[in-house]
């Protein structure tokens, strides 16, 4: 495939957006249109080259941007955008996140760890309209289905929520729950996990 590719990145690090930026720069066929460092300046941007028909080809994720949630950016784009290719980045990627990413469907999914060969496998991959989960990231999947499960459909919801950073006040909000109905889902969900607590169920599928 030889024509340009275009990329956006969405990054709150302001050297790692650029270093990004620079890295896919560099290999020659690759033109960058855009960046953005939270959701609503990645929505505002993305809208615009819209509006002149120059969206990119594919879009650079960071999952977490601060207080704010990449996936929430995932779903937004896939739902408005769906020309647009998506390949998360992350530093975080035990099983629980890679699912909820796609999930949503995101077309790729990458550890920032992993070297640079990796980032420009999964994009020539998603260009030839395939999906990419790096390979280390794929065997934990299938454990973390089989746990996920053994859940009540209430209790995935639950599960999903906390997976993605959401507190208690913002998941009882949203799925219209008192408190005390989220304890006994949350008391429920750590037995069948095998937790203790939150923290742990961040640590052992969210981080």
């Amino acid at each position: 495939m030889g024509h340009e590719v275009s990329f956006f990145v969405v990054e709150d690090h302001t050297l790692t957006n650029r270093g990004i930026r620079e890295l896919i720069s560099e290999r020659g066929r690759y033109s960058c249109c855009g960046y953005a460092f939270s959701k609503n300046e990645c929505t505002e941007k993305l809208y615009e080259l819209a509006k002149e028909s120059r969206l990119p080809d594919i879009l650079i994720l960071d999952l977490f941007l601060g207080d704010e949630s990449g996936l929430d950016i995932l779903r937004e784009v896939k739902a408005n955008l769906p020309s647009v290719k998506v390949i998360v980045y992350s530093m975080f990627a035990k099983p629980g996140i890679v699912s909820l990413a796609l999930e949503g469907d995101a077309d790729g999914f990458v550890l920032k760890s992993a070297p640079e060969s990796e980032l420009f496998a999964a994009i020539e991959a998603i260009l030839a309209s395939d999906t990419y989960v790096q390979q280390t990231l794929v065997a934990p999947l299938f454990t973390y289905k089989s746990v996920f499960d053994g859940l009540t459909r209430q209790e995935q919801t639950v599960f999903k929520k906390l997976i993605e950073r959401k507190s208690r006040s913002q998941i009882t909000k949203e799925l219209n729950i008192v408190e005390r109905s989220l304890e006994n889902y949350l008391s429920k969900i750590y037995q069948k996990t095998g937790c203790k607590n939150h923290e742990e169920l961040i640590k052992k599928f969210g981080k």
